[in-house]
Protein backbone atom coordinates (compact mmCIF):
# COMPACT_ATOMS: atom_id res chain seq x y z
CA UNK A 1 0.00 0.00 0.00
CA UNK A 2 2.84 2.37 0.95
CA UNK A 3 4.68 1.59 -2.30
CA UNK A 4 1.56 2.27 -4.35
CA UNK A 5 1.09 5.64 -2.60
CA UNK A 6 4.74 6.56 -3.10
CA UNK A 7 4.55 5.60 -6.78
CA UNK A 8 1.47 7.77 -7.25
CA UNK A 9 3.23 10.69 -5.57
CA UNK A 10 6.27 10.27 -7.82
CA UNK A 11 4.06 10.28 -10.91
CA UNK A 12 2.31 13.43 -9.67
CA UNK A 13 5.63 15.19 -9.05
CA UNK A 14 6.92 14.24 -12.51
CA UNK A 15 3.69 15.45 -14.09
CA UNK A 16 3.89 18.80 -12.25
CA UNK A 17 7.57 19.20 -13.14
CA UNK A 18 6.78 18.52 -16.81
CA UNK A 19 3.89 21.03 -16.71
CA UNK A 20 6.12 23.64 -15.08
CA UNK A 21 8.80 23.08 -17.70
CA UNK A 22 6.23 23.41 -20.49
CA UNK A 23 4.92 26.65 -18.94
CA UNK A 24 8.43 28.10 -18.79
CA UNK A 25 9.05 27.12 -22.38
CA UNK A 26 5.71 28.61 -23.41
CA UNK A 27 6.51 31.86 -21.58
CA UNK A 28 9.94 32.12 -23.20
CA UNK A 29 8.40 31.46 -26.63
CA UNK A 30 5.68 34.05 -26.00
CA UNK A 31 8.24 36.72 -25.01
CA UNK A 32 10.37 35.84 -28.02
CA UNK A 33 7.32 36.07 -30.26
CA UNK A 34 6.50 39.49 -28.82
CA UNK A 35 10.01 40.78 -29.41
CA UNK A 36 10.06 39.42 -32.95
CA UNK A 37 6.70 41.05 -33.68
CA UNK A 38 7.76 44.38 -32.18
CA UNK A 39 11.00 44.32 -34.19
CA UNK A 40 8.97 43.79 -37.37
CA UNK A 41 6.56 46.65 -36.66
CA UNK A 42 8.82 49.01 -34.67
CA UNK A 43 8.71 51.98 -37.06
CA UNK A 44 4.92 51.94 -37.31
CA UNK A 45 4.52 51.54 -33.52
CA UNK A 46 6.85 54.45 -32.73
CA UNK A 47 5.12 56.66 -35.29
CA UNK A 48 1.55 55.85 -34.27
CA UNK A 49 2.33 56.21 -30.58
CA UNK A 50 4.09 59.52 -31.16
CA UNK A 51 7.31 58.42 -29.47
CA UNK A 52 9.76 59.91 -31.98
CA UNK A 53 10.51 62.76 -29.54
CA UNK A 54 12.29 60.28 -27.25
CA UNK A 55 15.03 60.02 -29.90
CA UNK A 56 15.98 56.45 -29.02
CA UNK A 57 17.90 53.99 -31.13
CA UNK A 58 16.00 51.21 -32.89
CA UNK A 59 17.17 48.57 -30.41
CA UNK A 60 16.18 50.80 -27.49
CA UNK A 61 12.69 51.30 -28.92
CA UNK A 62 12.38 47.55 -29.41
CA UNK A 63 13.47 46.92 -25.82
CA UNK A 64 10.98 49.29 -24.17
CA UNK A 65 8.08 48.51 -26.48
CA UNK A 66 8.53 44.76 -26.12
CA UNK A 67 7.85 45.13 -22.37
CA UNK A 68 4.79 47.26 -23.02
CA UNK A 69 3.33 45.12 -25.79
CA UNK A 70 3.80 42.02 -23.66
CA UNK A 71 1.74 43.70 -20.93
CA UNK A 72 -1.13 44.95 -23.09
CA UNK A 73 -1.47 41.87 -25.28
CA UNK A 74 -2.81 39.92 -22.31
CA UNK A 75 -3.44 36.30 -23.23
CA UNK A 76 -3.78 37.03 -26.94
CA UNK A 77 -2.14 34.39 -29.09
CA UNK A 78 -1.88 36.78 -32.04
CA UNK A 79 -0.81 40.41 -32.34
CA UNK A 80 -2.31 43.21 -34.41
CA UNK A 81 -0.88 46.73 -34.71
CA UNK A 82 -4.25 48.51 -34.55
CA UNK A 83 -5.30 46.59 -31.45
CA UNK A 84 -1.97 47.06 -29.66
CA UNK A 85 -1.83 50.81 -30.37
CA UNK A 86 -5.42 51.27 -29.15
CA UNK A 87 -4.69 49.32 -25.95
CA UNK A 88 -1.52 51.26 -25.22
CA UNK A 89 -3.35 54.57 -25.63
CA UNK A 90 -6.35 53.34 -23.61
CA UNK A 91 -4.15 52.21 -20.73
CA UNK A 92 -1.56 54.98 -20.99
CA UNK A 93 -1.81 55.70 -17.24
CA UNK A 94 -0.49 52.18 -16.59
CA UNK A 95 1.74 51.82 -19.64
CA UNK A 96 3.66 55.11 -19.57
CA UNK A 97 5.12 54.55 -16.07
CA UNK A 98 6.60 51.30 -17.43
CA UNK A 99 8.03 53.20 -20.39
CA UNK A 100 9.42 55.90 -18.07
CA UNK A 101 11.21 53.39 -15.84
CA UNK A 102 12.51 51.50 -18.89
CA UNK A 103 13.94 54.73 -20.26
CA UNK A 104 15.74 55.42 -16.98
CA UNK A 105 17.21 51.93 -17.03
CA UNK A 106 18.31 52.28 -20.65
CA UNK A 107 19.99 55.67 -20.48
CA UNK A 108 22.68 56.86 -18.06
CA UNK A 109 21.58 60.44 -18.77
CA UNK A 110 18.51 62.02 -20.34
CA UNK A 111 17.95 65.01 -22.59
CA UNK A 112 15.25 67.57 -21.73
CA UNK A 113 12.45 65.96 -23.75
CA UNK A 114 13.19 62.57 -22.26
CA UNK A 115 13.37 63.94 -18.72
CA UNK A 116 10.14 65.87 -19.13
CA UNK A 117 8.39 62.72 -20.34
CA UNK A 118 9.75 60.62 -17.47
CA UNK A 119 8.83 63.15 -14.77
CA UNK A 120 5.30 63.51 -16.12
CA UNK A 121 4.80 59.77 -16.60
CA UNK A 122 6.63 57.93 -13.84
CA UNK A 123 3.83 57.94 -11.26
CA UNK A 124 4.47 56.21 -7.92
CA UNK A 125 7.89 54.98 -9.08
CA UNK A 126 9.05 58.53 -8.30
CA UNK A 127 9.63 57.25 -4.76
CA UNK A 128 12.35 54.94 -6.08
CA UNK A 129 13.80 57.18 -8.80
CA UNK A 130 13.59 60.66 -7.23
CA UNK A 131 17.36 60.85 -6.53
CA UNK A 132 18.19 60.15 -10.18
CA UNK A 133 15.48 62.47 -11.51
CA UNK A 134 16.45 65.28 -9.14
CA UNK A 135 20.06 64.97 -10.26
CA UNK A 136 19.05 65.03 -13.94
CA UNK A 137 16.77 68.05 -13.44
CA UNK A 138 19.54 69.95 -11.67
CA UNK A 139 22.02 69.11 -14.43
CA UNK A 140 19.60 70.43 -17.06
CA UNK A 141 18.64 73.42 -14.86
CA UNK A 142 14.94 72.56 -14.99
CA UNK A 143 13.62 74.13 -11.78
CA UNK A 144 10.06 73.60 -13.01
CA UNK A 145 10.59 69.84 -13.15
CA UNK A 146 12.15 69.85 -9.68
CA UNK A 147 9.00 71.49 -8.31
CA UNK A 148 6.89 68.92 -10.14
CA UNK A 149 8.98 66.13 -8.60
CA UNK A 150 8.51 67.59 -5.11
CA UNK A 151 4.73 67.61 -5.56
CA UNK A 152 4.74 64.02 -6.83
CA UNK A 153 7.06 62.88 -4.04
CA UNK A 154 4.74 64.34 -1.38
CA UNK A 155 1.64 62.89 -3.03
CA UNK A 156 2.94 59.34 -3.42
CA UNK A 157 4.77 59.33 -0.07
CA UNK A 158 1.50 59.88 1.79
CA UNK A 159 -0.35 57.53 -0.55
CA UNK A 160 2.15 54.66 -0.50
CA UNK A 161 4.56 54.97 2.41
CA UNK A 162 3.43 56.91 5.47
CA UNK A 163 0.61 59.30 6.42
CA UNK A 164 3.11 61.90 7.66
CA UNK A 165 5.71 63.50 5.44
CA UNK A 166 9.37 63.61 6.48
CA UNK A 167 10.92 66.93 7.43
CA UNK A 168 12.01 69.04 4.44
CA UNK A 169 15.71 68.81 3.59
CA UNK A 170 17.63 72.11 3.88
CA UNK A 171 19.63 71.25 0.74
CA UNK A 172 17.03 70.10 -1.81
CA UNK A 173 13.74 71.09 -0.07
CA UNK A 174 12.15 67.69 -0.68
CA UNK A 175 10.26 66.28 2.29
CA UNK A 176 12.85 63.56 2.54
CA UNK A 177 14.99 64.13 5.64
CA UNK A 178 15.33 61.07 7.85
CA UNK A 179 15.75 61.02 11.66
CA UNK A 180 19.53 60.60 11.24
CA UNK A 181 19.53 63.88 9.26
CA UNK A 182 20.32 62.17 5.94
CA UNK A 183 18.29 62.99 2.85
CA UNK A 184 16.72 60.25 0.73
CA UNK A 185 16.70 62.41 -2.40
CA UNK A 186 19.88 64.49 -2.60
CA UNK A 187 21.97 62.29 -0.30
CA UNK A 188 23.10 65.15 1.94
CA UNK A 189 23.75 64.71 5.65
CA UNK A 190 22.90 67.99 7.39
CA UNK A 191 23.73 69.38 10.81
CA UNK A 192 21.22 70.33 13.50
CA UNK A 193 22.28 73.94 13.12
CA UNK A 194 21.58 73.86 9.39
CA UNK A 195 18.19 72.29 10.00
CA UNK A 196 17.27 74.85 12.65
CA UNK A 197 18.15 77.74 10.34
CA UNK A 198 16.19 76.23 7.45
CA UNK A 199 13.09 75.59 9.58
CA UNK A 200 13.22 79.01 11.30
CA UNK A 201 13.41 77.03 14.52
CA UNK A 202 13.03 80.08 16.76
CA UNK A 203 9.61 80.86 15.24
CA UNK A 204 8.55 77.23 15.69
CA UNK A 205 9.59 77.34 19.35
CA UNK A 206 7.71 80.59 19.92
CA UNK A 207 4.56 79.16 18.37
CA UNK A 208 4.95 75.98 20.43
CA UNK A 209 5.44 77.92 23.67
CA UNK A 210 2.34 80.06 23.09
CA UNK A 211 0.13 77.23 21.87
CA UNK A 212 0.88 74.20 24.05
CA UNK A 213 -0.04 73.72 27.74
CA UNK A 214 2.41 75.42 30.10
CA UNK A 215 3.41 72.11 31.67
CA UNK A 216 4.34 70.72 28.24
CA UNK A 217 6.55 73.72 27.52
CA UNK A 218 8.25 73.39 30.94
CA UNK A 219 8.83 69.70 30.24
CA UNK A 220 10.58 70.56 26.97
CA UNK A 221 12.86 73.00 28.79
CA UNK A 222 13.61 70.35 31.40
CA UNK A 223 14.24 67.54 28.93
CA UNK A 224 16.34 69.74 26.63
CA UNK A 225 15.08 68.43 23.30
CA UNK A 226 12.01 68.27 21.05
CA UNK A 227 10.76 66.12 18.20
CA UNK A 228 10.36 67.79 14.80
CA UNK A 229 8.34 66.53 11.85
CA UNK A 230 6.62 68.10 8.85
CA UNK A 231 3.73 69.16 11.10
CA UNK A 232 5.91 71.11 13.54
CA UNK A 233 7.30 70.54 17.03
CA UNK A 234 6.31 67.84 19.51
CA UNK A 235 7.22 67.53 23.18
CA UNK A 236 9.16 64.53 24.52
CA UNK A 237 6.84 61.91 25.93
CA UNK A 238 4.32 62.25 23.12
CA UNK A 239 4.02 59.30 20.75
CA UNK A 240 7.19 59.36 18.67
CA UNK A 241 6.64 58.75 14.98
CA UNK A 242 9.27 56.81 13.03
CA UNK A 243 10.00 59.96 10.99
CA UNK A 244 10.39 62.34 13.93
CA UNK A 245 13.76 64.09 14.14
CA UNK A 246 15.11 64.63 17.64
CA UNK A 247 16.55 68.15 17.97
CA UNK A 248 18.56 69.26 21.00
CA UNK A 249 17.82 72.66 22.51
CA UNK A 250 20.61 75.20 23.00
CA UNK A 251 20.55 77.63 25.90
CA UNK A 252 19.20 80.28 23.49
CA UNK A 253 16.41 77.91 22.44
CA UNK A 254 15.45 77.41 26.09
CA UNK A 255 15.48 81.16 26.65
CA UNK A 256 13.00 81.59 23.79
CA UNK A 257 10.63 79.14 25.49
CA UNK A 258 11.06 80.71 28.93
CA UNK A 259 10.49 84.24 27.57
CA UNK A 260 7.23 83.12 25.96
CA UNK A 261 6.15 81.46 29.19
CA UNK A 262 6.73 84.74 31.05
CA UNK A 263 4.72 86.53 28.38
CA UNK A 264 1.84 84.12 28.95
CA UNK A 265 2.04 84.59 32.72
CA UNK A 266 1.93 88.37 32.34
CA UNK A 267 -1.02 88.19 29.99
CA UNK A 268 -2.81 85.82 32.34
CA UNK A 269 -2.03 88.02 35.31
CA UNK A 270 -3.32 91.07 33.44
Amino acid sequence: MAKTKKSAENKKEKKEAKKSSQNRASTKKRVADTEEWVSKHINELVSRLGLEFLKLGVEEYISVLTKIVDVVRGESATLDVDTIVKRIKRYSDKVYPILAVSLLELRSSLDEDQLEFVVNSIGEAVLAYAPRLYSEARRLERADLIERLKDMWRHYWVLKRHPILPVACPRCSFNSLMPDLSCLVCGAVVTEGELKTFLNFKALLEDFALREPVEEVKKVVSFGYVYVNSLGIKAPGEHKDVLDVEVLLSNKDKEVLLDKLKQRELQHGG
